[in-house]
C-alpha cells in the first residue's frame, strides 16, 4: 500500500494526489509478479476515473478481482466481481494461483487481515504529511503483531518496509 508518513492512503474525498506515480511502477510490478490483484470497489473506482497515462491497461494479462456487496456492479470483462475474501481466495486458488496479491483499500485490507489471510505487509510510505483520509486499514477490532523483514530507500524518499504476520498460507481445498 502507498501511504502517507501518517498512515493515510486517500484523502477523504478518495483522492489520492499526494502519492506520486513512483508508486504506480512498483505496483504495476508486484501485480504482474503474482499474476493477479485484489482491490475493493472504490479503489477500482479511483484508478478508472485517473486521466494520466496510468491505469489498469498497465495490467493486461493480470487477473483483476474487485471486492464489492455489489457483485453485479459494472466493470470491464477483464475484472471478476466477488464478494467476499474467502470467494477471492477460492477463486484464485481454483485458477492455479499460489499467492494472492491484495492491494486494497483499507476495507478490503482490513477484511483479509481479520480474516488471517494477509501473511506479508508491504507499506510504500510517501514523504508527506496529510491532513486525514482513509487509512491503511480501515477503523475495526483487530489487533495483528508483525515481524519486520526489511526496509528499502527508494527513489523520492519513499521508503518501503516489508512485514509478516503470523497467518498461515491459505489452505484451499478442492470440494466434489
Amino acid at each position: 500500500m502507498a501511504m502517507s508518513v501518517n498512515g493515510f492512503i486517500a484523502r477523504e474525498n478518495g483522492e489520492e494526489d499526494f502519492i506520486s506515480n513512483a508508486h504506480w511502477a512498483h505496483y504495476v510490478k508486484l501485480c504482474h509478479e503474482h499474476g493477479n490483484v485484489i482491490i475493493g470497489r472504490k479503489t477500482y473506482e479511483a484508478i478508472k476515473g485517473w486521466d494520466d497515462d496510468i491505469g489498469f491497461d498497465d495490467l493486461i494479462g493480470v487477473t483483476k478481482i474487485i471486492l464489492s456487496n455489489d457483485v453485479n456492479m459494472e466493470a470491464g470483462p477483464e475484472f471478476v466481481v466477488l464478494s467476499s475474501p474467502e470467494e477471492a481466495m477460492h477463486f484464485l486458488a481454483e485458477s492455479g494461483f499460489e499467492n494472492a496479491f491484495v492491494c486494497g483499500g483499507s476495507q478490503v485490507n482490513t477484511a483479509f487481515l481479520k480474516k488471517h489471510l494477509l501473511n506479508t505487509i508491504i507499506l510504500n510510505i510517501e514523504p508527506v504529511l496529510v491532513s486525514g483520509g482513509k487509512r491503511v486499514f480501515a477503523d475495526d477490532d483487530f489487533l495483528e503483531r508483525l515481524t519486520f523483514v526489511s526496509r528499502e530507500e527508494r527513489e523520492n524518499g519513499i521508503v518501503t518496509l516489508t512485514y509478516r504476520t503470523d497467518a498461515k498460507p491459505y489452505e484451499h481445498t478442492h470440494s466434489h
